[in-house]
């Protein structure tokens, strides 16, 4: 029988953007399915042998989980969904040797952007985080048992600022951000 402590990383997901429904339904919902179901089955499919060797689960969310993303709007519902249930659960697990986070990284340099048919770069001043700078940011979360993690100043500045704005103004101030951002057809 397996021994040692078990890590659950839940990092599969993608963006999509246009106007709801756009690009189409069939990939809203499979990005609903992908980005929270998925994570809902693994993890409670691992849970009992997660309480059982003890050990963590990492969800990996987005600083888009902290305030309406128009254009993106699935997503970041899907991740925002992500982040709260994440912590609800932290809250449910404390005590079993379960530990909990939520990672929100920003702009990252992946392949999402391409995916979800951004301009890459586009939604990001500046350089972007590398995903070796998200990875370290969040085993010193979870080395530190916290809850949730922002990895990036910028990052946890512009999370905590839209977090404080009225959701409207946020959406409107967001939608504007996101509106010049979509790739011509021939790039996507």
């Amino acid at each position: 029988m397996p021994q040692g402590r078990v890590l659950l990383i839940n990092n599969s997901g993608f963006g999509a953007y246009g106007r709801f429904p756009e690009p189409n339904l069939g990939e809203q919902l499979e990005m609903a399915d992908v980005n929270m179901r998925a994570v809902l089955h693994l993890t409670g499919l691992l849970l009992p042998e997660l309480k059982r060797r003890g050990g963590a689960i990492m969800n990996i969310a987005s600083t888009a989980a902290f305030q309406p993303t128009p254009y993106l709007a699935t997503y970041g519902a899907t991740k925002a969904f992500l982040l709260h249930w994440s912590v609800a659960l932290g809250e449910e697990l404390r005590g079993s040797g379960v530990q909990v986070l939520a990672v929100c990284p920003g702009p990252t340099a992946t392949g999402f952007s391409q995916r979800a048919g951004l301009k890459p770069g586009q939604l990001a001043e500046g350089p972007r985080m590398t995903s070796e700078d998200v990875v370290m940011a969040s085993y010193r979360a979870l080395a530190a048992g916290k809850s949730i993690v922002i990895p990036g100043a910028k990052n946890r500045f512009l999370a905590g600022l839209a977090a404080l704005t009225p959701k409207p103004l946020a959406a409107r101030i967001a939608g504007r951000v996101i509106a010049g951002s979509r790739l011509p057809p021939e790039q996507r």
